[in-house]
């Protein structure tokens, strides 16, 4: 019986000597764990990809056995792994292939765009470009992605002329003689049914594979190790699987097209809740762009409307109806799953939030938790019913890239512009996004946007808005795990949750706020697995 005893001890003690050895330790660095405001410690423990614990260069002795990877950060700084929640990734493919996208955020001349478009017809096979005439048919799409410029030939093969009806939820701009003069907004874009882009060449599966892998490293070097895809299709959740298969190092959140609900409901794509792959809720739109000029509001945009030569426009009212909105809302709602709805201006989103009181009343769901993505303009009323609601708002914050086409909602007496301080205040949770490609994914990029609020020169859009650096942080990781129900797991640098962590080469919360944007990752940690490295 006594040896037993003293066997059962020393298993006892073997077990947790064994629990107590760490994988890795960082030590010696300026560590923000989020754990509460201000909170700093020197060194962390990881054990089998988690935190195992957190504190002081000495404390951590005790972790360290052989085989424990030790990492002397030299006084770096660390934060949790950022988490852009909505985000459209797209494969990366070399520039002569025809299906690479053709980005312009560098054109800085009409000249310089028409020798880009010239030398992408230059090694475009002409069997694509040249039907039905030998004139090419040119489509360029705003970065808001709401919006296209086409070309006449694009115009002439849709039969799109000055007969031609607005459709519900969209438009073509026109000129005095009401002919449609290229500028095509929101739902009229689907009438674009032959254009450029309508070609029948495609990469294979592993082609499409690998720029999948080639867009998600950039992400892992800009210190993202969370993201939320927001129009996920049933080809692209294969993708998704594939990666995971493969053990692919990001953690992704899925948000299914509202077009392929039946997909989730009838288990064609699993709801499946993983540490590296969830297939979170169901993407909605409701209502147009912001940047795009378009978003439907309660108040005038500062700006002439072309139609009318005066300050009378409300941008385009959304394709649904309020009753069209809630039936959708509510299958989405019953069918158990969370909604991710688009939504910018404080009409459109006013109707959503009618939609979602809709769907509970039929249907009470606890902690649904659907979300408002993008959320622009509203009013201290909508923020109110969001706060009730228990809705989560997805904040923009691309201010210091596309700032200047938002002066036209500075001015509106009753509204906020992206009110993410006031939001903070009200206690409200909520989380920033890039929305690429409508922005840039650079995490200092976003953080540095949300901090100074600039519109790209030295106007602030807000100035009662902008966030602290550590506030901005806190959205970018913390709040970002809350909109997936995993604010449990990560978005914090405390024992028990994922070791998903940045080094950065200075403090954001420690420099001036103009300086943020030239923070460089050092290095990204998931699972305390090294997964990207500067050299």
């Amino acid at each position: 019986m006594k040896s037993s005893l003293i066997l059962f001890i020393t298993l006892v003690q073997l077990y947790i000597t064994n629990a107590q050895k760490a994988n890795l330790v960082l030590k010696n660095g300026n560590i923000i764990t989020l754990s509460g405001n201000g909170s700093r410690t020197s060194a962390l423990a990881v054990k089998d990809g988690l935190i195992l614990a957190a504190g002081n260069d000495r404390t951590m002795e005790k972790y360290i056995y052989t085989g424990t990877k030790v990492v002397d950060l030299k006084g770096a700084t660390v934060v949790p792994g950022f988490n852009d929640v909505h985000q459209h990734p797209a494969p990366l493919y070399s520039w002569d292939k025809p299906y690479a996208t053709l980005r312009l955020d560098t054109v800085g001349s009409m000249q310089s765009l028409m020798a880009l478009l010239k030398r992408k017809a230059a090694i475009t096979p002409k069997d694509i470009l040249d039907q039905p005439s030998m004139e090419h048919p040119i489509e360029i799409t705003h970065a808001s992605g709401h919006l296209s410029a086409v070309n006449s030939t694009v115009l002439h093969q849709n039969n799109i002329t000055a007969d031609t009806k607005d459709p519900s939820g969209g438009a073509f701009e026109r000129d005095t003689k009401g002919e449609p003069d290229g500028i095509v907004k929101e739902s009229a874009r689907r009438l674009l049914k032959n254009t450029a882009l309508d070609f029948s060449i495609h990469p294979g599966f592993e082609e499409e594979l690998q720029g999948y892998r080639d867009y998600f490293n950039l992400l892992l070097a800009s210190g993202i190790t969370s993201l939320g895809d927001c129009w996920v299709t049933p080809e692209k959740y294969r993708i998704y699987k594939t990666l995971e298969t493969q053990h692919f190092p990001m953690r992704f959140n899925l948000y299914i097209g509202s077009y392929f609900l039946s997909d989730v409901t009838s288990g064609k794509i699993p709801v499946q809740h993983t540490d590296y792959l969830t297939v979170a809720g169901i993407k909605l739109f409701h209502g147009n762009s912001l940047s795009g000029k378009t978003c439907w509001l309660t108040e005038p945009y500062d700006m002439i409307n072309p139609a009318t030569g005066k300050y009378d426009y409300f941008g385009i009212p959304p394709a649904m109806t309020q009753q069209e909105l809630d039936s959708v809302v509510l299958a989405i709602h019953k069918a158990g799953q969370q909604m991710a709805c688009h939504s910018n201006g404080d009409r459109e989103i006013s109707m959503v939030l009618k939609a979602i009181e809709y769907a509970q009343r039929a249907y009470p769901r606890k902690d649904a938790r659907h979300r408002i993505e993008h959320c622009s303009i509203v009013t201290t009323a909508i923020l109110e019913s969001i706060k009730k609601d228990g809705v989560i708002p997805v904040f923009h914050c691309y201010m210091n890239e596309l700032g200047k086409q938002l002066m036209v909602y500075t001015r509106q007496k009753n509204s906020l512009l992206i009110p993410t301080q006031t939001a903070l205040q009200m206690k409200i949770p909520f989380a920033l996004h890039s929305d690429y490609p409508i922005s840039r994914f650079e995490s200092m990029t976003r953080l540095s946007s949300a901090v100074n609020r600039t519109n790209g020169d030295v106007t602030v859009l807000g100035a009662g808005e902008r966030l602290t650096p550590e506030q901005a942080i806190y959205a970018y990781t913390s709040g970002g795990a809350y909109t997936t129900h995993e604010e449990n797991k990560k978005g914090k640098l405390i024992p028990g949750f994922f070791a998903d962590m940045v080094v950065l080469d200075n403090d954001p919360t420690g420099v001036e706020p103009a300086v943020i944007e030239k923070i460089k990752v050092l290095a990204t940690y998931i699972g305390g697995k090294e997964v990207f490295h500067q050299n």
